[in-house]
Protein backbone atom coordinates (compact mmCIF):
# COMPACT_ATOMS: atom_id res chain seq x y z
CA UNK A 1 0.00 0.00 0.00
CA UNK A 2 1.01 3.44 -1.04
CA UNK A 3 0.46 5.52 2.30
CA UNK A 4 -1.09 9.08 0.77
CA UNK A 5 0.82 11.94 1.28
CA UNK A 6 -0.92 14.44 3.25
CA UNK A 7 -1.89 17.73 0.89
CA UNK A 8 -2.85 21.05 2.32
CA UNK A 9 -5.10 23.83 0.45
CA UNK A 10 -6.14 27.02 2.20
CA UNK A 11 -9.90 26.87 1.93
CA UNK A 12 -11.33 30.65 1.68
CA UNK A 13 -14.56 31.46 2.73
CA UNK A 14 -16.62 34.32 1.62
CA UNK A 15 -15.47 37.76 3.40
CA UNK A 16 -17.30 41.11 4.54
CA UNK A 17 -18.11 43.16 1.56
CA UNK A 18 -16.20 46.15 2.94
CA UNK A 19 -12.79 44.58 2.66
CA UNK A 20 -13.64 44.02 -1.69
CA UNK A 21 -14.45 40.55 -0.86
CA UNK A 22 -15.53 39.76 -4.57
CA UNK A 23 -12.46 40.89 -5.85
CA UNK A 24 -10.21 39.04 -2.82
CA UNK A 25 -12.36 35.35 -3.84
CA UNK A 26 -11.95 35.92 -7.85
CA UNK A 27 -8.17 35.93 -6.97
CA UNK A 28 -8.45 33.10 -4.30
CA UNK A 29 -10.31 30.81 -6.49
CA UNK A 30 -7.85 31.55 -9.74
CA UNK A 31 -4.84 30.36 -6.81
CA UNK A 32 -6.98 27.46 -5.91
CA UNK A 33 -7.77 25.92 -9.35
CA UNK A 34 -3.57 26.46 -10.17
CA UNK A 35 -2.79 24.84 -6.68
CA UNK A 36 -5.06 22.04 -7.08
CA UNK A 37 -3.53 21.70 -10.26
CA UNK A 38 -6.68 22.03 -12.39
CA UNK A 39 -4.92 24.68 -14.34
CA UNK A 40 -3.53 24.07 -16.77
CA UNK A 41 -4.01 20.59 -16.62
CA UNK A 42 -8.06 20.20 -17.25
CA UNK A 43 -8.58 23.82 -17.96
CA UNK A 44 -5.98 25.84 -20.38
CA UNK A 45 -6.35 29.26 -18.67
CA UNK A 46 -8.88 30.76 -15.87
CA UNK A 47 -9.88 34.21 -15.81
CA UNK A 48 -13.49 34.28 -14.35
CA UNK A 49 -16.08 37.01 -14.01
CA UNK A 50 -17.93 35.85 -11.33
CA UNK A 51 -17.94 34.20 -8.13
CA UNK A 52 -19.51 30.40 -8.57
CA UNK A 53 -21.14 28.84 -4.96
CA UNK A 54 -22.27 25.42 -4.76
CA UNK A 55 -24.40 24.76 -1.88
CA UNK A 56 -25.60 21.30 -0.80
CA UNK A 57 -28.69 20.51 1.59
CA UNK A 58 -27.63 20.00 5.09
CA UNK A 59 -23.80 21.55 3.99
CA UNK A 60 -23.99 24.57 3.24
CA UNK A 61 -22.07 27.02 1.20
CA UNK A 62 -18.57 25.47 0.45
CA UNK A 63 -15.08 26.39 0.13
CA UNK A 64 -12.98 25.74 -2.86
CA UNK A 65 -11.55 22.09 -2.78
CA UNK A 66 -13.69 21.15 0.75
CA UNK A 67 -13.75 17.83 1.30
CA UNK A 68 -17.27 16.22 1.53
CA UNK A 69 -18.69 12.43 1.83
CA UNK A 70 -20.42 10.86 -0.85
CA UNK A 71 -23.67 11.18 1.10
CA UNK A 72 -23.21 14.58 1.35
CA UNK A 73 -23.02 14.98 -1.93
CA UNK A 74 -25.99 12.75 -3.42
CA UNK A 75 -28.18 15.59 -3.82
CA UNK A 76 -28.79 18.28 -6.91
CA UNK A 77 -26.47 21.18 -5.01
CA UNK A 78 -28.14 24.72 -5.74
CA UNK A 79 -25.65 27.34 -7.87
CA UNK A 80 -25.20 30.85 -7.01
CA UNK A 81 -23.38 33.37 -9.19
CA UNK A 82 -22.27 36.50 -8.10
CA UNK A 83 -20.74 39.27 -11.10
CA UNK A 84 -17.54 40.67 -9.90
CA UNK A 85 -18.65 43.82 -10.61
CA UNK A 86 -21.78 45.71 -12.31
CA UNK A 87 -20.01 45.44 -16.14
CA UNK A 88 -20.27 41.41 -15.68
CA UNK A 89 -23.63 40.63 -18.03
CA UNK A 90 -25.41 37.55 -16.42
CA UNK A 91 -28.41 37.93 -18.66
CA UNK A 92 -28.62 35.13 -21.61
CA UNK A 93 -28.26 30.88 -21.89
CA UNK A 94 -25.55 29.66 -20.41
CA UNK A 95 -23.90 25.90 -20.30
CA UNK A 96 -23.32 24.44 -16.80
CA UNK A 97 -21.07 21.36 -16.36
CA UNK A 98 -19.99 19.28 -13.38
CA UNK A 99 -16.73 16.57 -14.28
CA UNK A 100 -14.67 14.25 -12.28
CA UNK A 101 -11.43 15.44 -12.58
CA UNK A 102 -9.78 12.20 -10.78
CA UNK A 103 -6.79 12.89 -8.34
CA UNK A 104 -4.24 15.33 -9.02
CA UNK A 105 -1.88 14.31 -11.71
CA UNK A 106 -4.28 12.01 -13.58
CA UNK A 107 -4.98 12.42 -17.30
CA UNK A 108 -7.43 15.03 -18.00
CA UNK A 109 -7.61 14.54 -21.61
CA UNK A 110 -11.35 12.01 -20.91
CA UNK A 111 -12.63 12.36 -17.77
CA UNK A 112 -15.68 11.54 -16.59
CA UNK A 113 -19.02 14.28 -16.92
CA UNK A 114 -21.32 13.77 -13.79
CA UNK A 115 -23.85 17.10 -15.22
CA UNK A 116 -24.17 18.79 -18.36
CA UNK A 117 -27.53 21.36 -18.80
CA UNK A 118 -27.82 23.84 -21.49
CA UNK A 119 -29.55 27.19 -21.84
CA UNK A 120 -29.30 27.48 -18.22
CA UNK A 121 -29.96 31.20 -16.84
CA UNK A 122 -29.70 32.64 -13.69
CA UNK A 123 -32.10 34.20 -11.90
CA UNK A 124 -32.31 36.53 -8.74
CA UNK A 125 -28.44 35.34 -8.36
CA UNK A 126 -29.12 31.29 -9.08
CA UNK A 127 -28.78 28.69 -11.84
CA UNK A 128 -31.92 28.51 -13.30
CA UNK A 129 -32.31 24.88 -15.42
CA UNK A 130 -36.22 25.07 -15.56
CA UNK A 131 -35.90 26.06 -19.43
CA UNK A 132 -32.57 23.83 -20.05
CA UNK A 133 -31.97 20.81 -21.96
CA UNK A 134 -30.19 18.52 -19.29
CA UNK A 135 -28.01 16.23 -21.62
CA UNK A 136 -26.92 14.80 -18.81
CA UNK A 137 -29.29 15.05 -15.10
CA UNK A 138 -27.02 15.63 -11.96
CA UNK A 139 -25.41 12.51 -10.91
CA UNK A 140 -23.63 12.09 -7.37
CA UNK A 141 -19.78 11.61 -7.20
CA UNK A 142 -18.58 7.98 -6.64
CA UNK A 143 -15.19 7.67 -6.94
CA UNK A 144 -13.60 3.94 -6.17
CA UNK A 145 -12.62 3.06 -3.34
CA UNK A 146 -9.33 3.44 -2.57
CA UNK A 147 -8.75 5.87 -5.55
CA UNK A 148 -8.25 8.63 -3.61
CA UNK A 149 -9.53 11.90 -3.39
CA UNK A 150 -11.24 13.02 -6.66
CA UNK A 151 -12.17 16.56 -7.46
CA UNK A 152 -15.34 17.91 -8.87
CA UNK A 153 -15.51 20.82 -10.93
CA UNK A 154 -18.27 22.85 -11.67
CA UNK A 155 -18.29 25.24 -14.43
CA UNK A 156 -20.58 28.05 -15.92
CA UNK A 157 -19.97 28.83 -19.74
CA UNK A 158 -21.49 31.40 -21.65
CA UNK A 159 -23.69 30.26 -24.49
CA UNK A 160 -23.77 32.43 -27.24
CA UNK A 161 -26.33 32.45 -30.07
CA UNK A 162 -23.79 30.26 -32.43
CA UNK A 163 -23.82 27.58 -29.64
CA UNK A 164 -23.97 23.93 -31.48
CA UNK A 165 -23.31 20.77 -29.49
CA UNK A 166 -22.20 17.71 -31.34
CA UNK A 167 -25.10 15.31 -32.53
CA UNK A 168 -24.15 13.04 -29.62
CA UNK A 169 -24.46 15.85 -27.23
CA UNK A 170 -27.82 17.26 -28.58
CA UNK A 171 -30.16 15.06 -26.79
CA UNK A 172 -30.91 14.75 -23.42
CA UNK A 173 -30.79 12.20 -20.79
CA UNK A 174 -27.39 10.75 -21.55
CA UNK A 175 -25.95 8.70 -18.95
CA UNK A 176 -22.52 9.36 -16.83
CA UNK A 177 -19.76 8.36 -19.26
CA UNK A 178 -16.28 9.70 -20.30
CA UNK A 179 -16.30 13.05 -21.50
CA UNK A 180 -13.93 15.42 -23.61
CA UNK A 181 -14.61 18.62 -21.49
CA UNK A 182 -12.20 21.07 -24.04
CA UNK A 183 -13.15 19.39 -27.11
CA UNK A 184 -16.74 19.58 -26.14
CA UNK A 185 -16.03 23.30 -25.40
CA UNK A 186 -14.47 24.07 -28.75
CA UNK A 187 -16.79 22.12 -30.89
CA UNK A 188 -19.88 23.11 -29.70
CA UNK A 189 -18.56 26.56 -29.87
CA UNK A 190 -19.21 27.99 -26.27
CA UNK A 191 -17.97 31.30 -25.09
CA UNK A 192 -15.81 31.65 -21.89
CA UNK A 193 -15.75 30.05 -18.16
CA UNK A 194 -17.68 32.40 -16.46
CA UNK A 195 -17.28 30.87 -12.89
CA UNK A 196 -15.88 27.74 -11.73
CA UNK A 197 -15.50 26.06 -8.41
CA UNK A 198 -14.77 22.59 -6.78
CA UNK A 199 -15.03 20.32 -4.03
CA UNK A 200 -13.59 16.66 -3.32
CA UNK A 201 -14.38 13.35 -2.22
CA UNK A 202 -12.67 10.37 -1.02
CA UNK A 203 -14.24 7.00 -0.44
CA UNK A 204 -12.16 4.63 1.60
CA UNK A 205 -8.91 4.73 2.12
CA UNK A 206 -6.04 5.70 -0.22
CA UNK A 207 -3.77 2.83 -2.26
CA UNK A 208 -2.84 5.62 -4.51
CA UNK A 209 0.11 8.50 -4.77
CA UNK A 210 -0.99 11.34 -5.45
CA UNK A 211 1.09 14.38 -6.85
CA UNK A 212 2.19 17.18 -4.50
CA UNK A 213 0.43 20.66 -4.70
CA UNK A 214 1.13 23.46 -2.63
CA UNK A 215 -0.62 25.76 -0.72
CA UNK A 216 -2.21 29.01 -1.49
CA UNK A 217 -0.08 31.63 0.04
CA UNK A 218 -2.81 34.98 0.88
CA UNK A 219 0.61 37.15 0.54
CA UNK A 220 0.59 36.56 -2.98
CA UNK A 221 -3.32 37.29 -3.22
CA UNK A 222 -3.00 41.35 -4.94
CA UNK A 223 -6.02 42.50 -3.44
CA UNK A 224 -4.58 41.43 0.04
CA UNK A 225 -1.12 43.24 -0.84
CA UNK A 226 -2.88 46.40 -2.26
CA UNK A 227 -5.29 46.82 1.14
CA UNK A 228 -2.10 46.80 3.08
CA UNK A 229 -0.43 49.25 1.71
CA UNK A 230 0.15 52.38 3.68
CA UNK A 231 1.40 56.00 3.28
CA UNK A 232 1.01 59.38 5.08
CA UNK A 233 -1.27 61.26 2.65
CA UNK A 234 -3.89 58.31 3.02
CA UNK A 235 -3.25 57.42 7.00
CA UNK A 236 -7.41 56.66 7.41
CA UNK A 237 -7.34 54.74 4.31
CA UNK A 238 -4.40 52.77 5.47
CA UNK A 239 -6.00 52.00 8.97
CA UNK A 240 -9.02 51.07 7.73
CA UNK A 241 -7.30 48.63 5.14
CA UNK A 242 -5.57 46.89 7.79
CA UNK A 243 -8.38 46.60 10.10
CA UNK A 244 -9.83 44.91 6.84
CA UNK A 245 -6.82 42.48 6.62
CA UNK A 246 -7.09 41.66 10.34
CA UNK A 247 -10.67 40.37 9.61
CA UNK A 248 -9.78 38.68 6.76
CA UNK A 249 -6.78 36.83 8.10
CA UNK A 250 -9.54 35.83 11.43
CA UNK A 251 -12.04 34.88 8.88
CA UNK A 252 -10.06 32.55 6.98
CA UNK A 253 -8.78 28.59 7.70
CA UNK A 254 -7.06 25.85 6.05
CA UNK A 255 -8.30 22.73 5.18
CA UNK A 256 -7.12 19.77 3.82
CA UNK A 257 -7.92 19.05 0.10
CA UNK A 258 -7.28 15.36 0.73
CA UNK A 259 -7.73 14.82 4.52
CA UNK A 260 -8.62 17.37 7.22
CA UNK A 261 -6.27 19.34 8.48
CA UNK A 262 -5.86 22.76 10.00
CA UNK A 263 -3.10 25.25 10.67
CA UNK A 264 -2.95 29.06 11.12
CA UNK A 265 -2.57 31.56 8.84
CA UNK A 266 -1.27 35.33 9.42
CA UNK A 267 -0.96 37.51 6.73
CA UNK A 268 2.10 39.02 5.04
Amino acid sequence: MIVLPVILALSIPFVSAQANSTAVQIEAIEAHFTQAALVPELLATFDPSSILTINFDGVGDLSPGQALTQDQVAPTPTIQITAANSSVDLTGNFTLAMVDADIVGADESNITRHWLENSVVISNGEVSNSSATAITSYAGPAPASGSGPHRYVVILYQQPSSFSPPSEFSQPNLGVSKFDLNGYVKDSQLGPIVAANYFTVEVGTSTTSVSATSAVQSSTLASISAGTETSGSAAASSTSSASNAAMIAKTWSATSIFGMAAVVLALA
